[in-house]
């Protein structure tokens, strides 16, 4: 597919520092389809292979190997993959994940205009993750990830760490707590010589599945430097032992209003679930208002 260079830029401005201080904006797109459709309110839910992402800290429950794969249909045609295995070991549980989008083909041209060929773009994040019970009740869990964003003949790369905690109280019949610490690092190449930030940020949540109704919530905060603090709220209604109903909002939406009819809808998401014997499948979808829906396919398969 072609594009504008000025879509181009838009991308990938931030990530090389030209208007911004914080680059790698793409570590902010949350991944896995239940997940988007709870307003990626998800840094106190364990037992999901997609909390690799999340919260490494809630693969330490996990019992069996697990694996999943996930699909976005991004805004503008963007496409943006992501994959991950878990595999627990009585030591505690090992994940391995990979994140990667793809922006398409741009064409090349001179300053008169002249087409010169083409060019391609592409964002890469490859996980490594540990995590374990320390005691009954407390998961600890982190993740080494190596970073690379390609443009043309230019790249960018950078390591980071995540580090995440799960408390299963007995508050309020089994309330669990979650917090972590997400894009601890540096830069290790840059673009254009200036080594930019890493979108480093806090969160700190709560979930609880209800015990005389099919509903599980979850409550998260979510925290930028220099930004305004997001509140994220998801719920999870089980419609059947094997079907989900999942809706979400993030305050984050309030940004995204520019005037339109389609502002009220900003921030909202929504999904559905099915699992089927061993295989989970799920779709989400998110609004951004006028800007668009992302709409996500995820399939786990338990082993």
């Amino acid at each position: 597919m072609t594009k504008s260079l000025l879509l181009l830029a838009a991308l990938f401005l931030p990530a090389m520092s030209l208007a911004q201080s914080t680059g790698y904006t793409f570590l902010r797109t949350p991944v896995g389809a239940r997940q988007a459709a709870m307003a990626a309110s998800f840094v106190s839910i364990s037992k999901d292979a997609h909390s690799i992402y999340y919260n490494p800290a809630g693969l330490a429950d996990m019992s069996t190997r697990a694996a999943t794969f996930g699909y976005i249909n991004n805004i503008l045609d963007v496409q943006d993959f992501f994959g991950a295995y878990v595999m627990p070991h009585k030591q505690g549980s090992y994940g391995f994940a990979l994140q990667y989008t793809d922006y398409g083909d741009f064409k090349r041209t001179n300053e008169f205009g002249e087409e010169l060929g083409s060019f391609s773009a592409n964002n890469m994040i490859a996980y490594l993750s540990y995590s374990r019970a320390h005691s009954e009740r407390l998961l600890l869990g982190g993740n080494l990830k190596y970073i690379r964003s390609a443009l043309a003949d230019f790249s960018s790369d950078a390591f980071a760490l995540d580090l995440g905690m799960i408390y299963h109280s007995s508050l309020f019949d089994n309330l669990a707590f979650g917090a972590g610490v997400f894009n601890l690092g540096r830069v290790r190449q840059a673009f254009d010589g200036t080594k930019e930030d890493l979108p480093l940020n806090f969160q700190l949540g709560v979930s609880k599945r209800l015990a005389h109704l099919p509903l599980m919530y979850s409550l998260t905060l979510v925290a930028y430097p220099d930004e305004d603090i997001q509140l994220r709220a998801g719920g999870e209604f089980n419609l059947s032992q094997n079907a989900y109903l999942r809706l979400g909002y993030n305050t984050l939406g309030r940004d995204q209003k520019v005037g339109t009819d389609s502002d009220r809808f900003a921030g909202l998401s929504i999904g559905l679930g099915l699992d089927y014997r061993q295989y989970k499948f799920d779709y989400g979808m998110s609004s951004f208002g006028e800007i668009g829906n992302l709409n996500r396919l995820s399939m786990s398969i338990i082993f």
